[in-house]
Protein backbone atom coordinates (compact mmCIF):
# COMPACT_ATOMS: atom_id res chain seq x y z
CA UNK A 1 0.00 0.00 0.00
CA UNK A 2 3.00 2.95 0.63
CA UNK A 3 4.44 1.67 -2.87
CA UNK A 4 1.04 2.76 -3.93
CA UNK A 5 0.67 6.03 -2.07
CA UNK A 6 4.13 6.86 -3.31
CA UNK A 7 3.00 6.49 -6.83
CA UNK A 8 0.16 8.01 -6.40
CA UNK A 9 1.69 10.83 -4.97
CA UNK A 10 4.24 11.28 -7.74
CA UNK A 11 1.92 10.74 -10.68
CA UNK A 12 0.19 14.10 -8.82
CA UNK A 13 3.14 15.81 -9.08
CA UNK A 14 4.05 15.01 -12.64
CA UNK A 15 0.38 15.96 -13.03
CA UNK A 16 0.25 19.50 -11.17
CA UNK A 17 3.64 20.09 -13.04
CA UNK A 18 2.35 19.06 -16.35
CA UNK A 19 -0.99 21.26 -16.15
CA UNK A 20 1.12 24.56 -14.82
CA UNK A 21 3.29 24.12 -18.13
CA UNK A 22 -0.28 24.49 -20.11
CA UNK A 23 -1.64 27.19 -18.13
CA UNK A 24 1.99 29.13 -19.34
CA UNK A 25 1.94 28.20 -23.02
CA UNK A 26 -2.30 29.17 -23.12
CA UNK A 27 -1.79 32.32 -20.71
CA UNK A 28 -3.04 32.53 -17.12
CA UNK A 29 -5.85 34.85 -17.96
CA UNK A 30 -7.15 32.79 -21.05
CA UNK A 31 -7.15 29.65 -19.29
CA UNK A 32 -8.80 31.21 -16.36
CA UNK A 33 -11.79 32.98 -18.28
CA UNK A 34 -12.00 29.83 -20.59
CA UNK A 35 -12.92 27.87 -17.47
CA UNK A 36 -15.10 30.45 -15.79
CA UNK A 37 -17.59 29.80 -18.83
CA UNK A 38 -18.09 26.24 -18.38
CA UNK A 39 -21.19 24.95 -17.69
CA UNK A 40 -21.08 23.14 -14.74
CA UNK A 41 -24.29 22.02 -14.39
CA UNK A 42 -22.71 19.36 -16.99
CA UNK A 43 -20.33 17.81 -14.47
CA UNK A 44 -22.70 15.14 -13.10
CA UNK A 45 -23.66 13.98 -16.33
CA UNK A 46 -20.18 13.98 -17.61
CA UNK A 47 -19.10 11.73 -14.33
CA UNK A 48 -22.53 9.60 -14.67
CA UNK A 49 -21.35 8.78 -18.14
CA UNK A 50 -17.76 8.13 -17.49
CA UNK A 51 -18.69 5.79 -14.70
CA UNK A 52 -21.09 4.17 -16.97
CA UNK A 53 -18.26 3.22 -19.27
CA UNK A 54 -16.93 1.23 -16.20
CA UNK A 55 -19.84 -0.61 -15.75
CA UNK A 56 -19.29 -1.71 -18.97
CA UNK A 57 -15.61 -2.35 -18.19
CA UNK A 58 -16.66 -4.71 -15.34
CA UNK A 59 -19.18 -6.70 -17.78
CA UNK A 60 -15.30 -7.53 -19.91
CA UNK A 61 -13.79 -8.36 -16.86
CA UNK A 62 -16.48 -10.66 -15.28
CA UNK A 63 -16.72 -12.22 -18.79
CA UNK A 64 -12.61 -12.80 -19.07
CA UNK A 65 -12.86 -14.38 -15.62
CA UNK A 66 -15.63 -16.31 -16.21
CA UNK A 67 -13.65 -17.74 -19.28
CA UNK A 68 -10.95 -18.33 -17.02
CA UNK A 69 -13.25 -20.58 -14.46
CA UNK A 70 -12.83 -18.01 -12.04
CA UNK A 71 -15.45 -17.55 -9.75
CA UNK A 72 -16.04 -14.27 -6.87
CA UNK A 73 -18.32 -13.32 -4.35
CA UNK A 74 -19.88 -10.39 -6.46
CA UNK A 75 -19.16 -7.82 -3.88
CA UNK A 76 -15.27 -8.93 -3.78
CA UNK A 77 -15.10 -8.91 -7.46
CA UNK A 78 -16.63 -5.05 -7.61
CA UNK A 79 -14.48 -3.81 -4.88
CA UNK A 80 -11.24 -5.85 -6.63
CA UNK A 81 -12.23 -4.20 -9.96
CA UNK A 82 -12.91 -0.39 -8.62
CA UNK A 83 -9.37 -0.53 -6.63
CA UNK A 84 -7.82 -1.79 -10.01
CA UNK A 85 -8.89 1.96 -11.37
CA UNK A 86 -6.41 3.25 -9.28
CA UNK A 87 -3.49 1.91 -11.59
CA UNK A 88 -4.92 3.99 -14.78
CA UNK A 89 -1.72 6.48 -13.87
CA UNK A 90 0.32 3.54 -14.29
CA UNK A 91 1.98 3.00 -17.44
CA UNK A 92 -0.13 1.46 -19.79
CA UNK A 93 -2.52 0.86 -17.31
CA UNK A 94 -0.81 -2.00 -16.96
CA UNK A 95 -0.32 -1.73 -12.90
CA UNK A 96 -3.94 -3.29 -13.01
CA UNK A 97 -2.29 -6.99 -12.42
CA UNK A 98 -3.07 -5.41 -8.83
CA UNK A 99 -6.48 -6.93 -9.19
CA UNK A 100 -5.16 -10.27 -9.84
CA UNK A 101 -2.64 -9.86 -6.31
CA UNK A 102 -5.94 -9.42 -4.97
CA UNK A 103 -7.96 -12.24 -6.15
CA UNK A 104 -5.41 -14.81 -5.14
CA UNK A 105 -5.92 -13.35 -1.76
CA UNK A 106 -9.51 -14.45 -2.02
CA UNK A 107 -9.90 -17.52 -4.13
CA UNK A 108 -6.25 -18.77 -4.75
CA UNK A 109 -6.09 -18.03 -8.38
CA UNK A 110 -2.78 -18.44 -10.11
CA UNK A 111 -1.40 -14.56 -10.24
CA UNK A 112 0.26 -15.94 -13.49
CA UNK A 113 -3.05 -16.38 -15.02
CA UNK A 114 -5.95 -13.90 -14.06
CA UNK A 115 -2.89 -11.03 -15.29
CA UNK A 116 -3.54 -12.44 -18.40
CA UNK A 117 -7.50 -10.88 -18.16
CA UNK A 118 -5.74 -7.64 -17.61
CA UNK A 119 -3.40 -7.93 -20.85
CA UNK A 120 -6.77 -8.87 -22.92
CA UNK A 121 -8.26 -5.74 -21.59
CA UNK A 122 -5.00 -3.81 -22.16
CA UNK A 123 -5.56 -5.28 -25.67
CA UNK A 124 -9.34 -4.17 -26.65
CA UNK A 125 -8.75 -1.10 -25.13
CA UNK A 126 -7.10 -0.46 -28.01
CA UNK A 127 -8.44 -2.20 -30.69
CA UNK A 128 -11.97 -0.79 -29.02
CA UNK A 129 -10.41 2.81 -29.46
CA UNK A 130 -8.65 2.35 -32.61
CA UNK A 131 -12.23 1.81 -33.85
CA UNK A 132 -13.30 5.41 -32.64
CA UNK A 133 -10.68 6.61 -34.01
CA UNK A 134 -11.04 5.59 -37.21
CA UNK A 135 -14.45 6.56 -37.40
CA UNK A 136 -13.46 10.26 -36.04
CA UNK A 137 -10.84 9.84 -38.81
CA UNK A 138 -13.81 10.14 -41.70
CA UNK A 139 -13.83 14.16 -40.47
CA UNK A 140 -10.65 14.50 -41.97
CA UNK A 141 -9.44 14.18 -45.84
CA UNK A 142 -6.18 12.56 -44.73
CA UNK A 143 -5.46 8.72 -44.33
CA UNK A 144 -5.63 7.44 -40.75
CA UNK A 145 -2.21 5.77 -40.97
CA UNK A 146 -1.18 6.41 -37.25
CA UNK A 147 -4.15 4.60 -36.12
CA UNK A 148 -3.89 1.85 -38.36
CA UNK A 149 -0.36 1.72 -37.39
CA UNK A 150 -1.41 1.33 -33.53
CA UNK A 151 -3.51 -1.29 -34.41
CA UNK A 152 -1.45 -3.15 -36.35
CA UNK A 153 1.14 -2.95 -33.42
CA UNK A 154 -1.65 -4.67 -31.02
CA UNK A 155 -2.66 -7.10 -33.20
CA UNK A 156 1.05 -8.10 -33.47
CA UNK A 157 1.30 -7.84 -29.87
CA UNK A 158 -1.65 -10.47 -30.05
CA UNK A 159 0.02 -12.68 -32.03
CA UNK A 160 3.02 -12.75 -30.04
CA UNK A 161 0.87 -13.49 -27.00
CA UNK A 162 -0.57 -16.65 -28.40
CA UNK A 163 2.46 -18.16 -29.69
CA UNK A 164 3.40 -21.09 -28.15
CA UNK A 165 7.20 -21.39 -29.49
CA UNK A 166 7.24 -18.02 -28.42
CA UNK A 167 6.33 -18.92 -24.69
CA UNK A 168 8.38 -21.82 -24.86
CA UNK A 169 11.49 -19.55 -25.46
CA UNK A 170 10.70 -17.03 -22.96
CA UNK A 171 10.74 -19.67 -20.79
CA UNK A 172 14.18 -21.24 -21.38
CA UNK A 173 15.95 -17.86 -21.21
CA UNK A 174 14.06 -16.71 -17.75
CA UNK A 175 15.22 -20.32 -16.16
CA UNK A 176 19.01 -19.26 -17.43
CA UNK A 177 18.47 -15.33 -15.93
CA UNK A 178 18.97 -16.26 -11.96
CA UNK A 179 16.74 -13.09 -10.48
CA UNK A 180 14.05 -13.83 -13.20
CA UNK A 181 14.30 -17.91 -13.26
CA UNK A 182 11.18 -18.15 -10.42
CA UNK A 183 9.02 -16.62 -13.13
CA UNK A 184 9.24 -19.59 -15.51
CA UNK A 185 6.90 -22.29 -14.58
CA UNK A 186 4.06 -19.32 -14.62
CA UNK A 187 5.12 -18.84 -18.61
CA UNK A 188 2.87 -21.26 -19.35
CA UNK A 189 -0.33 -20.49 -17.37
CA UNK A 190 -0.12 -17.22 -18.34
CA UNK A 191 0.33 -18.23 -22.27
CA UNK A 192 -2.65 -20.77 -21.69
CA UNK A 193 -4.63 -18.05 -20.01
CA UNK A 194 -3.81 -15.68 -23.08
CA UNK A 195 -4.26 -17.76 -25.63
CA UNK A 196 -7.94 -18.69 -24.79
CA UNK A 197 -8.79 -14.79 -23.79
CA UNK A 198 -7.11 -13.30 -26.84
CA UNK A 199 -9.17 -15.95 -29.62
CA UNK A 200 -11.15 -14.93 -32.50
CA UNK A 201 -14.20 -15.39 -30.51
CA UNK A 202 -13.37 -13.62 -27.38
CA UNK A 203 -11.30 -10.68 -29.15
CA UNK A 204 -14.21 -10.08 -30.83
CA UNK A 205 -16.51 -9.99 -28.08
CA UNK A 206 -13.92 -7.96 -25.89
CA UNK A 207 -13.52 -5.43 -29.01
CA UNK A 208 -17.31 -5.17 -28.43
CA UNK A 209 -17.55 -4.42 -25.20
CA UNK A 210 -14.85 -1.66 -25.23
CA UNK A 211 -16.18 0.11 -28.27
CA UNK A 212 -19.18 0.26 -26.23
CA UNK A 213 -17.30 1.67 -23.05
CA UNK A 214 -15.30 4.22 -25.14
CA UNK A 215 -18.49 5.01 -26.83
CA UNK A 216 -19.66 6.21 -23.45
CA UNK A 217 -16.36 8.05 -22.05
CA UNK A 218 -16.30 9.91 -26.01
CA UNK A 219 -20.04 11.16 -25.22
CA UNK A 220 -18.57 12.55 -21.85
CA UNK A 221 -15.77 13.66 -23.55
CA UNK A 222 -17.88 15.72 -26.16
CA UNK A 223 -19.92 16.77 -23.18
CA UNK A 224 -16.77 18.55 -22.08
CA UNK A 225 -16.35 20.55 -24.96
CA UNK A 226 -20.17 21.55 -25.22
CA UNK A 227 -19.68 22.98 -21.98
CA UNK A 228 -17.41 24.81 -22.16
CA UNK A 229 -19.05 26.43 -25.31
CA UNK A 230 -16.94 24.86 -28.31
CA UNK A 231 -18.72 23.98 -31.61
CA UNK A 232 -16.06 21.55 -33.16
CA UNK A 233 -17.88 18.31 -34.48
CA UNK A 234 -18.05 15.32 -32.90
CA UNK A 235 -16.33 13.54 -35.21
CA UNK A 236 -13.29 15.94 -34.85
CA UNK A 237 -13.46 15.66 -31.26
CA UNK A 238 -13.63 11.83 -31.18
CA UNK A 239 -10.40 11.74 -33.58
CA UNK A 240 -8.89 14.35 -31.27
CA UNK A 241 -9.27 12.36 -27.89
CA UNK A 242 -8.27 9.47 -29.23
CA UNK A 243 -5.29 10.20 -30.81
CA UNK A 244 -3.88 11.97 -27.83
CA UNK A 245 -4.93 9.17 -25.66
CA UNK A 246 -3.11 6.49 -27.29
CA UNK A 247 -0.08 8.78 -27.77
CA UNK A 248 -0.14 9.21 -24.40
CA UNK A 249 -0.56 4.89 -23.72
CA UNK A 250 2.40 4.25 -26.17
CA UNK A 251 4.74 6.94 -24.12
CA UNK A 252 4.77 4.64 -21.65
CA UNK A 253 4.17 7.53 -18.80
CA UNK A 254 2.32 7.31 -15.75
CA UNK A 255 -1.08 7.27 -16.91
CA UNK A 256 0.47 9.11 -20.46
CA UNK A 257 0.81 11.95 -18.23
CA UNK A 258 2.36 15.35 -20.27
CA UNK A 259 1.94 13.27 -23.31
CA UNK A 260 -1.52 12.99 -23.75
CA UNK A 261 -2.26 16.41 -22.70
CA UNK A 262 0.80 18.23 -25.21
CA UNK A 263 -0.99 15.92 -28.25
CA UNK A 264 -4.92 17.02 -27.47
CA UNK A 265 -3.70 20.70 -26.88
CA UNK A 266 -1.91 20.67 -29.77
CA UNK A 267 -4.67 19.42 -32.04
CA UNK A 268 -7.32 21.14 -30.61
CA UNK A 269 -4.89 24.29 -31.70
CA UNK A 270 -3.91 22.87 -35.19
CA UNK A 271 -7.15 20.75 -35.88
CA UNK A 272 -10.43 22.47 -34.31
CA UNK A 273 -8.68 26.08 -34.15
CA UNK A 274 -9.65 26.79 -30.72
CA UNK A 275 -7.70 29.61 -28.93
CA UNK A 276 -4.49 28.55 -27.10
CA UNK A 277 -6.47 29.03 -23.40
CA UNK A 278 -9.57 27.65 -24.39
CA UNK A 279 -7.66 24.06 -26.42
CA UNK A 280 -6.14 24.10 -22.51
CA UNK A 281 -8.99 24.79 -20.73
CA UNK A 282 -10.55 21.93 -22.64
CA UNK A 283 -7.76 19.48 -22.56
CA UNK A 284 -7.69 20.05 -18.34
CA UNK A 285 -11.27 19.23 -17.97
CA UNK A 286 -11.32 16.43 -20.24
CA UNK A 287 -8.60 14.04 -18.43
CA UNK A 288 -10.00 15.93 -15.05
CA UNK A 289 -12.88 13.71 -15.94
CA UNK A 290 -11.24 10.65 -17.33
CA UNK A 291 -7.68 9.86 -15.50
CA UNK A 292 -8.59 12.07 -12.56
CA UNK A 293 -12.46 10.78 -11.77
CA UNK A 294 -11.18 7.07 -12.45
CA UNK A 295 -8.16 7.16 -10.03
CA UNK A 296 -10.32 8.71 -7.64
CA UNK A 297 -12.66 5.56 -8.07
CA UNK A 298 -9.51 3.75 -8.05
CA UNK A 299 -8.32 4.98 -4.42
CA UNK A 300 -11.73 4.36 -3.01
CA UNK A 301 -12.04 1.01 -4.27
CA UNK A 302 -8.53 0.63 -2.42
CA UNK A 303 -10.01 1.79 0.81
CA UNK A 304 -13.30 -0.88 0.41
CA UNK A 305 -10.79 -3.77 -0.25
CA UNK A 306 -9.19 -3.00 3.38
CA UNK A 307 -12.84 -3.74 4.41
CA UNK A 308 -13.67 -6.25 1.98
CA UNK A 309 -10.95 -8.53 2.30
CA UNK A 310 -8.78 -7.39 4.82
CA UNK A 311 -4.99 -6.77 3.81
CA UNK A 312 -5.21 -4.62 0.96
CA UNK A 313 -1.31 -4.17 1.68
CA UNK A 314 0.68 -5.10 -2.02
CA UNK A 315 3.40 -5.71 0.04
CA UNK A 316 1.42 -8.78 2.49
CA UNK A 317 -0.37 -10.04 -0.83
CA UNK A 318 2.96 -10.39 -2.55
CA UNK A 319 4.47 -12.72 0.38
CA UNK A 320 1.24 -14.50 0.22
CA UNK A 321 1.65 -15.04 -3.41
CA UNK A 322 5.18 -16.11 -3.42
CA UNK A 323 4.04 -18.41 -0.27
CA UNK A 324 1.78 -20.57 -2.38
CA UNK A 325 3.83 -20.69 -5.14
CA UNK A 326 6.32 -22.19 -2.83
CA UNK A 327 3.96 -24.83 -2.08
CA UNK A 328 2.78 -25.33 -5.26
CA UNK A 329 6.47 -26.27 -6.18
CA UNK A 330 6.84 -28.31 -3.13
CA UNK A 331 9.61 -25.90 -2.05
CA UNK A 332 9.94 -25.52 2.31
CA UNK A 333 7.43 -22.73 3.08
CA UNK A 334 9.23 -18.95 3.12
CA UNK A 335 11.42 -20.14 0.14
CA UNK A 336 11.15 -16.95 -2.59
Amino acid sequence: MERIKRNLVLALGLGVAVYLALAVASGFGDLRDALGDFRWSLVPLIFGLVTLSYVVRYARWSYYLRLLGVRMPFVQDVVIFVAGLSMTISPGKLGEVLKSVFIRQVNGAPVARTASAVVAERATDGTGMVAWGLIGALAFSFGPSSLLLFLGATAAGIIVLRSRRLSLLAERILLKVPLLHRLAPHVRDFHGASNQLLAPGALLIGTAISFCSWGLEILAVYLCAVGIGVETPFLVVVFIFVLGSLGGALTMLPGGIGAAEAGMFGLFTALAGLPAGLAAALTFIIRLSTLWFATLLGVVGLFAVQRVIGEPAVEAADAKVHDAEARDRKEPRGVV
